[in-house]
């Protein structure tokens, strides 16, 4: 499974974290995509493949209780979009929310339209109120 761990510390453990870092190796079972740094500092980003959750449990381990991590499972979205389409289609729908987005385009619209005269009816009324106080 792909993750990306949002990972943050303190501004005084910024020494502290960055030598754990210089020394730190991947436990196998870890597999990185791509890591990146905040530049405006203490923040750190990791995309990686883990073979479970001992595994990741092993990768976060030396810098628990210095860091917060934020962990999130992740996808590409073009694989992410194929597999929706290809679960719809499975559950007998043409696309993707086709009837839950037309439902949801025609109450907009309606909102949208009660919106507008209530719009007017603000602004006539507005308007009257400024005749009868000049």
């Amino acid at each position: 499974m792909m993750l990306m761990d949002i990972i943050t510390w303190e501004p005084k453990d910024a020494p502290k974290v960055a030598e754990i870092y210089a020394n730190y190796e991947y436990p196998k079972g870890i597999k990185v995509i791509d890591e990146w740094t905040d530049l405006t500092g203490y923040r750190g980003f990791v995309i990686y493949e883990a073979d479970d959750e001992k595994t990741y449990a092993a990768s976060v381990l030396p810098l628990m209780g210095l860091c917060r991590f934020e962990t999130f499972p992740v996808m590409k979205l073009d694989k992410y979009m194929q597999l929706t389409q290809e679960l719809a289609e499975k559950a007998g729908e043409k696309g993707i929310g086709t009837a839950q987005s037309k439902e949801t385009s025609e109450g907009i619209l309606e909102q949208i339209e009660g919106l507008e005269k209530r719009v007017e009816r603000l602004e006539h009324h507005s308007f009257i109120q400024q005749e009868d106080t000049t």
